[in-house]
């Protein structure tokens, strides 16, 4: 069986080699509308950067490219929020995101699999 979550030491590795890292937040409704709202994490130069992108849910069990729902800002260009930090563990802290289920980019899609196996 694979671990999917990373360690905080396995996530600043990948930030050093240039993989993002990912964490999905859950959902939340937006006027009638259900949406999901996901963090990304890049290494900038000499920061961490933590951007928080939101979605209209727009999947099903069949559909889990979350990167091709319709944001809920209209703009996929501007995350909803963003944050820059020295450390990882202050950007995570400041951005209320929770260290155990940090994801390698990509997989936060498998993540939004059990949100909606959970939900249904």
């Amino acid at each position: 069986m694979s671990r999917r979550y990373l360690t905080l030491d396995e996530a600043k590795s990948a930030l050093n080699r240039k993989k993002d890292i990912e964490v999905f937040l859950g959902g939340f409704k937006h006027g009638s509308e259900n949406c999901i709202r996901w963090v990304s994490v890049t290494f900038e130069g000499d920061k961490f950067k933590g951007s928080i992108w939101e979605s209209f849910d727009q999947g099903s069990e069949d559909y889990l490219d979350i990167y091709s729902f319709s944001p809920v800002s209209g703009e996929w260009d501007i995350p909803k929020s963003f944050v820059k930090a020295e450390t990882l563990e202050y950007l995570l802290d400041v951005m209320s995101i929770p260290k155990e289920k940090i994801v390698y980019a990509g997989v936060v899609q498998d993540e939004y699999a059990s949100f909606i196996n959970s939900n249904t």
